[in-house]
């Protein structure tokens, strides 16, 4: 087959063009689908940019909120709340309760 030829589009024009046509519109219909089926993928991947992101955010916070839990928790700040409340800590240490059993 010539360059002549292929430029002028004799193969869809010829007798046994039928199969020719097939195969090209073959290719155009398993292109369409590549082509969408790469725009899914990139709808996918941005998902999971925007997701990885939010995670990342979220696993911050938690671990700021984990560290001031931590710190309200320290006996000297639960004093100091307790302490403005009116309540009074003993002075002596409380005594362990020792039970034998029989």
């Amino acid at each position: 087959m010539s360059i002549w030829k292929i430029i002028k589009a004799e193969y869809l024009t010829n007798e046994n063009a039928r199969s020719n046509w097939l195969f090209v519109l073959m290719l155009v219909f398993m292109g369409m689908i590549i082509i969408n089926l790469s725009h899914i993928t990139d709808a996918k991947v941005k998902k999971i940019v925007k997701l990885k992101k939010e995670v990342d955010a979220l696993r911050s916070e938690y671990v700021e909120l984990k560290a001031r839990a931590m710190r309200q928790k320290m006996p000297s700040k639960v004093y100091e709340k307790l302490k403005d409340n009116g309540f009074e800590f003993p002075k002596n240490p409380p005594v362990k309760i020792i039970i034998k059993n029989k």
